[in-house]
């Protein structure tokens, strides 16, 4: 699978991707924050990766660290299930490990069980709460 660095003109393919990955948690009533805004900004940070040729999936992390910020991981409606998320997830914390970071934080929705179940998986646990937010990090 091509894994390559954001460009600027992936832009609105991204949001797109994103929208719509979230979409079946809006139809389910789960009351979302804005799951694609800053992707333009973030973008021109270095902060984002996308695989697929069309993009398929996308990951946005910020590598600060001691710890990295897992923003965002979406896999495009038509590629869910081919493994996609899993490489971008093993992608954010080789290049969490290689910038240094001692950890990766995240944040998701409590309702977003299946989201919280994977991530407990992959070795992250929960730190905390904060409304909707459950706050996960993972020791690298």
């Amino acid at each position: 699978m091509d894994l390559r660095r954001a460009q600027d003109s992936d832009a609105g393919a991204l949001t797109q991707l994103i929208d719509a990955a979230y979409q079946p948690y809006r139809d389910a009533g789960v009351a979302l924050p804005d799951v694609s805004g800053g992707i333009a900004e973030a973008i021109s940070a270095g902060e984002v990766w996308v695989i697929g040729a069309p993009v398929q999936g996308v990951l946005m992390i910020r590598l600060t660290p001691p710890n990295a910020h897992l923003m965002n991981v979406a896999v495009a409606t038509s590629a869910k299930g081919q493994g996609i998320g899993g490489v971008l997830i093993r992608h954010g914390v080789a290049l969490a490990q290689e910038a240094g970071c001692t950890a990766v934080d995240l944040a998701t929705h409590r309702d977003l069980a299946d989201n919280i179940a994977l991530y407990t998986h992959l070795g992250w646990q929960e730190c905390g709460r904060d409304g909707m937010r459950v706050m996960m990090t993972r020791a690298l």
